[in-house]
């Protein structure tokens, strides 16, 4: 009588475990499958690399008829395709034409997640010789389409400087602060263009 119970018990714990499994695999397959036809409806042949390849005007024309859903498709397609970078000190040093023994640290700040996105790290304000850049020291943040870094006042991007793209959402990397006037900005903010997300801040001191 154990032995029975036993085996049923065993027998229901495997299929509940394939039923899940299976579960897991239609649902992962299911997203796969949404992210295309949502795109393709919103224009014929638009793929996920094609929309993040857009020029600016180009997409923000199709970010404004795109449902939400939509939206959190991208996002989720991004937070899975991380990109990578390992820039040292010294490139951006040697690039600027100064040596290791010119270089001095001043600001810094820890980089903390926004709007439900994960962040860590360090940025810090690096001068050597005469110019300054901004370094991001054991960084990392959850991918996002199109992250900008800025330099802002208060964390306000409307009234900061774009740095450009980020170079990579894990990984020690540098961005020249040529003609930044430091004392204007203190707080460096990554920022997704296309859909005017804060993904993260760090607040210099």
């Amino acid at each position: 009588m154990i032995r029975g119970v036993l085996i049923a018990i065993i027998v229901g714990v495997a299929i509940a475990g394939l039923y899940y499994t299976g579960a897991l695999q239609l649902g992962q397959k299911t997203v796969q499958e949404e992210l295309p036809r949502a795109l393709d409806q919103i224009q014929n042949g638009l793929t996920y690399d094609k929309f993040v390849n857009m020029v600016d005007s180009q997409r923000d024309s199709l970010v404004q008829k795109m449902p939400q859903k939509t939206i959190d498709l991208i996002l989720e397609e991004a937070r899975k395709l991380p990109t990578t970078v390992s820039e040292s000190i010294q490139d951006m040093a040697s690039k600027l034409g100064s040596d290791s023994q010119s270089i001095i640290y001043s600001k810094q700040g820890s980089f903390v997640g926004l709007k439900g996105n994960n962040a860590k790290g360090k940025a810090i304000i690096i001068s050597a010789g005469k110019v300054a850049f901004l370094r991001f020291q054991d960084f990392e943040v959850t991918n996002g389409p199109d992250l900008h870094v800025y330099m802002t006042s208060g964390g306000n991007i409307s009234t900061g400087m774009d740095l450009g793209k980020l170079k990579g959402s894990i990984g020690d990397q540098n961005y020249a602060l040529n003609g930044v006037d430091l004392k204007n900005y203190d707080t460096v903010v990554i920022y997704s263009q296309p859909f005017h997300i804060y993904f993260a801040q760090a607040k210099l001191a």
